[in-house]
Formats: C-alpha cells, sequence, structure tokens
C-alpha cells in the first residue's frame, strides 16, 4: 500500500518517539502501534498514535536528532509493509558532490532536481564527498533559495556527481563505494569511464563495431596511423569537455595540428614527424589513443555531431531521454558546448542535408545504437551505470559514427526551456523505482 502525504518532523526532550497519524489513514494503511519508521536507508522504531485531524498529513515527534532535522516536506510517498511493522518514507536520492555548493557550477540543475522531487512526491539533497567518505550523515537540503547544511537520512540512491577522477580511484573512495554497496544503497553511476576502456567494449559487438573510427591504443602508432588515413584524432583517454584533445593532419610540408588545452597556439605547423613526436611526448604524459578522423558533416565548415542521453528507466530498461546536435564555435574543431558550441534539435539539422523522410531514418538508427551501446556498456564494465550521453557524428552519406560516450554528462540546460528536464524527470523515476524494490 502506497500514499502520499505531507510530514512534519519536530524535536522533544522526553526521549519517546511517537507518530501522528490521522484515524482515516491509521485504518485505511492498517497501521500497528508499534513500528519501524524507515526514511531513506535510517530506521527508527515508533510508537503510531491516532489523531482526529481531517488530513493526509503525518507529525513525527522524536528525541532522535537525525529524525527530527528532516524537513517538512508537503508532498512525500509512504509504503506500508504490514507484515515487517515498517513505514517506508521515500523515495530518497542524494547527489555526491566533491566541490563547493556555493561556487558549483550546477546549482541550477540540483534545484530543478529539488523542485521535481517535491513535486512528485521524494526527498532530494546533496550529498558533499566527506560526508560520503566518512560514514556522516551531514548534507544539504534547499531552504528557500540556499542550500543549508543538515543531518540527513541513508539515502535509497546516491547519484555519483564527483568530477575528480584522482578521488574516484582513492582508496577511501573506494571503501565507501563498497560499504555503501553493503548498506543496500544504490550508486548510480559509479565512475569516470575512460575512452579506451569503452571501445574496447564496444568493438566486439557485430552491430556497433561498423559504427566505430579505427582506433588504436598509444602513441607509438601514430606514425603508422598517419600514413594510412592522413588524418587522426590523438584523445586522452580520461579528457572530458573536449579537453585534452589534438587533431593532426600529414600535409605536404610536415604535419598540421590544432589543439585546445596544452598551449595558446591552438594551431601549430611541424616539419618532421619526429618534430611532432617530440613535442606530444613532452604533453602527453598520461595514456591517449589515435584514432581516424570521419569527415562529418559541418555546418558553415563548422564540424557538426549530436549527443543523445540514455537512461534505465524504472524497468530496468535502457531508454533515450533527450537528444540535441552540436555546431562547433568558429576555430573550433570539437562541437564540445563547453567549447563554445551551440545547439539546434537534431532534425533540423539533418535537413540541412537530407530529406524529412532520410534525416527521420538517420535519427532513428542513431538512437539505436545509443541504446544497443548502453546496454552493453552496462552490462560490460565494472561497477553500476544508469545514465549515458553519447556523442555521434553523421558522414556525407547519412551513416552514423559513435565517437564518444560519458558517464557523466554534462547537466548544462541545452535549450532554452521552464519545462523540467528529461533527465531530471527519469532521475526521480530511477529513484522511485528502487525504492520500491
Amino acid at each position: 500500500m502506497k500514499i502520499k502525504c505531507s510530514f512534519i518532523s519536530r524535536q522533544n526532550s522526553s526521549g519517546h518517539h511517537h507518530l501522528y497519524v490521522p484515524e482515516k489513514m491509521m485504518d485505511r494503511l492498517s497501521l500497528k502501534r508499534h513500528m519501524t519508521l524507515k526514511c531513506g536507508n535510517s530506521m527508527l522504531g515508533i510508537t503510531c498514535l491516532e489523531t482526529k485531524a481531517d488530513s493526509l498529513q503525518i507529525i513525527l515527534d522524536t528525541a532522535d536528532t537525525l529524525f527530527a532535522s528532516l524537513p517538512n516536506i508537503e508532498n512525500i510517498w509512504i509504503s506500508i509493509d504490514v507484515r515487517k511493522a515498517i513505514i517506508h518514507v521515500g523515495p530518497v536520492v542524494a547527489l555526491l558532490i566533491n566541490q563547493s555548493i556555493q561556487s558549483h557550477s550546477l546549482k541550477e540543475y540540483f534545484t530543478e532536481c529539488q523542485s521535481w522531487f517535491q513535486r512528485k512526491g521524494g526527498f532530494f539533497y546533496l550529498l558533499p564527498l566527506s560526508s560520503f567518505v566518512e560514514n556522516g550523515a551531514e548534507g544539504y537540503i534547499q531552504n528557500g533559495n540556499e542550500w543549508v547544511s543538515s543531518k540527513v537520512p541513508l539515502p535509497h540512491v546516491i547519484y555519483n556527481r564527483c568530477h575528480s577522477r584522482k578521488i574516484e580511484r582513492s582508496p577511501s573512495f573506494r571503501s565507501a563505494l563498497s560499504r555503501s554497496l553493503d548498506q543496500d544503497i544504490q550508486l548510480f553511476n559509479s565512475r569516470f569511464l575512460a575512452k579506451d576502456e569503452v571501445y574496447n567494449v564496444l568493438k566486439n559487438s557485430p552491430v556497433l563495431n561498423p559504427h566505430l573510427p579505427k582506433t588504436v591504443q598509444g602513441l607509438n602508432s601514430l606514425e603508422e596511423m598517419l600514413t594510412e588515413y592522413q588524418d587522426v584524432f590523438v584523445k586522452g583517454v580520461h579528457g572530458s569537455k573536449g579537453r585534452y584533445i589534438m587533431r593532426i593532419k600529414k600535409i605536404d610540408t610536415g604535419f598540421l595540428m590544432r589543439q585546445n588545452s596544452f598551449s595558446s597556439d591552438t594551431m601549430i605547423t611541424f616539419p618532421s614527424y619526429s618534430a611532432l613526436y617530440k613535442q606530444l611526448r613532452s604533453w602527453c604524459k598520461s595514456a591517449y589513443l589515435v584514432q581516424e578522423t570521419i569527415p562529418f558533416l559541418t555546418v558553415e565548415e563548422q564540424p557538426l555531431d549530436f549527443r543523445f542521453l540514455c537512461h534505465m528507466n524504472g524497468n530496468g530498461e535502457w531508454v533515450l531521454v533527450s537528444s540535441v546536435s552540436r555546431i562547433a564555435a568558429h576555430g573550433q574543431f570539437v562541437a564540445n558546448v563547453d567549447q563554445g558550441g551551440r545547439i539546434e534539435k537534431p532534425h533540423i539539422a539533418l535537413q540541412r542535408f537530407f530529406s524529412p523522410q532520410k534525416s527521420r531514418e538517420i535519427l532513428k538508427e542513431m538512437k539505436g545504437l545509443c541504446i544497443s551501446a548502453s546496454k552493453l556498456l552496462a552490462d560490460s564494465v565494472e561497477g553500476h551505470f544508469g545514465e549515458f550521453g553519447i556523442d555521434v557524428g553523421i558522414d556525407e552519406s547519412g551513416k552514423p559514427w559513435l565517437i564518444e560516450i560519458n558517464s557523466k554528462p554534462s547537466k548544462r540546460p541545452y535549450l532554452e526551456s521552464d519545462r523540467i528536464r528529461p533527465s531530471v524527470k527519469a532521475l526521480y523515476e530511477y529513484g522511485f523505482a528502487k525504492w520500491t524494490e
């Protein structure tokens, strides 16, 4: 039995834990006098007391500091397990951050999540990395227009938006991850994925392999790749937001490089391969891969690609929740919005080059490839993943090519709109499904 109601919590100094429930709710939900209140994965033994109030409002009067600190929630789901005498309150979803909330670039996204969870019947808060690592009970809840520190219950789901690969590899983070799993907390998108890791999974698929550019790992094969293709990308396997990418062309007078991360000179020429390789070795201290350059469609001579957001829904199935096309900023060689690119709707971008019918066919094929790639990747790599941002390019024939897959896709609003973005709705549906389980 599930029902929506409002929830109020207050602290007492008498030592008791009373849950005041309207008479009509007591009868409808078959509540027992002594039950366990479970909010997220935190629990409290309570005594249910009947009130004459004619409303759908439950009031917790408790001496427990954690449960007393719960904010007043106007709209929350409760579910009753009569057999185990448990009252479940939820869903409770926490978003893991490792940056100061005051200066965080995703504050607008956080507020949107809070607004949607409150509207649909859930509890959303921000979980600082320090609290996650130390198994603490401190988080940030929204109070008016501000995010304030508060004691919080253990969540059902933690959405990992930690932006540091180094932190994710630390023993303390890995230990916290294991502890969360032991506490039956689902960590949503466990970690960053490396580009070579993704390629090695997808290349074994007969369906996806024909849509992957030829890729080799390490710089030792760069000269061979340049000889074969004349035009390649060199990408840091841990790069993101369009950074640590170089495009290198073999020309009559040597080699031409375009880059945006290592030097203020975005375009550099080298008279010989040895000069090029020496420069690369001085820049590329970590792992890199080399990839053939596919001649993708361009708009006003600027690169065009497509970003698809795929999400696991409440039934455990992968679905497409949003898509945009991206056109690179003038002077840029990647179409990433973080590098100044602009966006438009995919069917509009495709109809610059193809008929409406052909555009629909291409879009359908791209969506199918993204769903297949998401499912294969989630089933194959270590960790749990429920969301992928997938970049796709189109060549002149209309063939889609899988460029990159991100486990922590950008949350900037691509299109100006007052509507709640699909990824926020998908996160709630995922959290609700895990709570229901």
